[in-house]
């Protein structure tokens, strides 16, 4: 990450006239509030002269793959939830993937309150300050750049006089840290995020937790309802990388609803659906 932060360092008199920016950042968090486990992910944000999204690196490497084969899909793909924003627009456009075959659009203005404290530090080379927040049920401390001009960071996170290079709850569930930037191509659109914007259907958070909890009672409706047939001899592979025949599935509900209930521990954690037992 070093010799990342003296790259953005270079850079720094020039991010008032760059257009198409990309941020990396891995993100470390406990997907269950009742286990120690944390779990290791690598986030997007691409900011261009119009808008942003922060997507999945899992995400970039299906557009990788479409690029040089035509196809969708790896060994290790998954469908994730994403976001994207006008610059000119206070809107957020959440497409949230809850297990079904589709995703949800939910638009939202997210404005954050920050308090600026006087601490600084040294990231590496790079001079950053310290702000907090409550945001999601949780209270954060950021740690941004005024060297970086740019007021986003990870996830939702905005509104701060500098791009946010450390992001984290104060119960450290969650972790961001920026690890690497670089410049993506004028026309860069992807492939993935595209198609799934296409076909997202709107909706808000109230009918969103309802259709979580009808997908607890029934985890594979979906496929018994005729939305996503099974071909003869073929099966269905979950996101975890089970692999199920559609004979499988009825009994492997009990384990669906186990996992569900583990995923108790989202970013905005007063959005988190309390399933039954």
């Amino acid at each position: 990450m070093k010799k990342i932060i003296a790259l953005l360092l270079l850079g720094t008199q020039c991010w008032l006239y760059a257009q198409n920016d990309r941020f990396i950042y891995a993100v470390d968090y406990k997907k269950d509030s009742t286990s120690q486990e944390m779990t290791r992910e690598n986030y997007i944000l691409d900011i261009t002269k119009e808008d942003l999204a922060y997507y999945n690196r899992i995400d970039y490497i299906n557009d990788s793959v479409f690029a040089s084969t035509g196809k969708d899909g790896f060994k290790g793909f998954k469908l994730t939830p994403f976001f994207t924003k006008k610059l000119n627009n206070t809107l957020y456009e959440n497409y949230e993937y809850i297990g079904d075959v589709n995703f949800y659009k939910i638009e939202e203005a997210v404005t954050l309150d920050w308090k600026i404290t006087d601490h600084t530090k040294q990231i590496n080379e790079l001079k950053v300050q310290q702000a907090e927040t409550n945001f999601g049920g949780r209270k954060w401390i950021a740690w941004f750049t005024p060297e970086i001009p740019l007021s986003y960071g990870p996830y939702k996170f905005n509104g701060l006089p500098g791009l946010i290079i450390e992001i984290y709850d104060t119960r450290k569930n969650y972790f961001f840290q920026l690890i690497k930037s670089e410049k993506i191509a004028d026309n860069y659109q992807s492939h993935t995020l595209k198609g799934r914007k296409s076909n997202a259907i709107k909706t808000n958070y109230k009918k969103l937790g309802h259709l979580k909890l009808e997908l607890y009672q029934d985890p594979f409706k979906y496929v018994f309802n005729g939305k996503l047939s099974i071909p003869e001899g073929k099966k269905l592979l979950l996101d975890d990388g089970t692999i199920l025949s559609k004979e499988e599935l009825k009994p492997a509900e009990k384990r669906e609803r186990e996992k569900m209930r583990s995923f108790n521990n989202p970013v905005e954690l007063d959005k988190a659906v309390k399933y039954p037992d």
